[in-house]
């Protein structure tokens, strides 16, 4: 009796195998990844699309071929036409036909043929993003991060997470009983702005105001840890901000403790503060001032600071918080200010939410180039030619928008360091907050992280 295995296409008897069963082949490509269980007679592979990748346009002269869409949303093109495929959804692509994925989300696809041979492969277009060109230039700008400093100055502070099981509501008043599990301290305002910074692979200095106290220490330890230079002046008349989120084991924020003095450094802190910057911004390819209205900056300090970089042709970016309208007057010569809506509704003394009309008031207002951020609206940048650019939100799902607004002033800093346009500067971080609110807490995006969302 003959064998019905015989006239498979799959052969668990092959001595001609490329590969054992048992390991998988991996093979990188421009768009992801081929991971190989094969033989001569039958090939099975799965393929990893990532986001905005596509293959060459291609045919098989010999190969016949079903592909399985395990996870994630692809572009199929095939003889001519165009299907957008699904979990779930499969195709069987003939001998001959040309056809091609571009990956609308990272993606899985399970491939089936009955060939393996790389000479049966007739390609008219290679593989690679479908944005090519950006792709190249914006890659390049971030490689270009291991070569570029930025010298952060602004309010510092000290972030702490407690997490708690919460059980039962207390007794003494309507509110949740939380049992301490854990904690965890990250560096806050300029100097998680300059955690960003060292996390993507550029190197990092911060200057701040601190207390003279057992939290400057610990801020001081924590940035040291981070790869970050920290430069912090200790006024003995203040504490270290530090802010205390209480947060249930699932994430959930319950409370925040704030401990804080807002009330404007000793014009001595404010000297030795503008000495240091003095002295360190020739050694920087970027100047950040981070400002999170906790007294270190008056519009004397600013204009100061901006006057400084603009001095030696080094970009000079601005993430403000004003008390009102008239701090629009320090930020003049900045090379770009980087407001959300109600910020810039603050600076441009205007009640409309209009981002149109808040941007183009900015840009009048500091004679130079804004970047205005809009939440799930994304962003839009004003340049000082009056050029207006909308960057449409990363669609994620957001856990916590903490550290946002560090990240995209940062990321701007940087491509701006790098020799980068304020068009490439404000995509870059348009993405790279994208990545942030995905996480919880303060926190920042590597490189590769960045890279994968090009």
């Amino acid at each position: 009796m003959m064998d019905p295995m015989a006239a498979s296409y799959v052969n668990f008897g092959s001595t001609n195998r490329f590969y054992p069963g048992e390991s998988i082949h991996r093979e990188k490509k421009a768009w992801g990844e081929e991971q190989w269980i094969v033989n001569k007679e039958y090939c099975g592979k799965k393929l990893i699309l990532r986001k905005n990748m596509r293959c060459s346009m291609h045919t098989h002269a010999k190969k016949d071929e079903v592909f399985y869409l395990q996870s994630g949303k692809v572009l199929l093109e095939i003889g001519g036409e165009t299907h957008t495929m699904k979990k779930g959804d499969f195709v069987h692509v003939q001998t001959g036909l040309p056809h091609r994925f571009t990956g609308l989300e990272d993606s899985e696809i399970i491939e089936f043929s009955t060939t393996h041979d790389e000479s049966d492969s007739e390609r008219t277009e290679y593989s690679g993003h479908v944005e090519q060109d950006r792709y190249d230039r914006q890659s390049a700008l971030i490689g270009a991060f291991a070569k570029t400093s930025v010298l952060v100055v602004g309010d510092v502070m000290v972030d702490t997470y407690l997490f708690g099981s919460v059980d039962r509501v207390s007794p003494e008043a309507p509110i949740p009983v939380v049992r301490y599990r854990t904690e965890r301290s990250v560096p806050g305002g300029a100097a998680n702005a300059a955690m960003n910074a060292a996390s993507l692979g550029a190197k990092a200095t911060v200057i701040g105001v601190t207390g003279s106290d057992a939290g400057a220490g610990e801020l001081e330890r924590l940035l040291k840890r981070g790869n970050v230079t920290p430069v912090l002046i200790k006024d003995t008349s203040r504490s270290t901000t530090r802010k205390n989120r209480i947060l249930s084991e699932s994430g959930q924020q319950i409370v925040r403790l704030d401990y804080e003095q807002t009330e404007q450094v000793s014009a001595a802190v404010s000297k030795k503060l503008l000495a240091q910057v003095q002295k360190l911004l020739p050694k920087h390819s970027a100047l950040l001032l981070s400002d999170y209205a906790k007294g270190v900056f008056s519009p004397a300090v600013l204009q100061k600071c901006i006057a400084m970089a603009k001095k030696k042709g080094i970009p000079v970016i601005v993430d403000p918080k004003p008390a009102d309208s008239s701090g629009i007057k320090a930020l003049r010569g900045a090379t770009v200010i980087t407001p959300n809506r109600k910020e810039g509704q603050i600076l441009a003394q205007t009640a409309t939410k209009d981002a149109d009309v808040i941007g183009s008031a900015l840009a009048r207002g500091i004679q130079g180039n804004v970047l205005l951020t809009l939440g799930a609206e994304g962003m839009l940048l004003i340049e000082k030619n009056r050029k207006k650019t909308a960057f449409a939100a990363v669609t994620r799902e957001v856990a916590d928008v903490s550290g946002a607004g560090d990240t995209v002033s940062t990321v701007l800093a940087l491509v701006l360091g790098a020799g980068g346009s304020l068009k490439d500067g404000a995509d870059i971080a348009n993405r790279a907050a994208g990545i942030v609110v995905a996480k919880q807490g303060t926190a920042s995006a590597s490189r590769d992280e960045l890279l994968r969302a090009l």
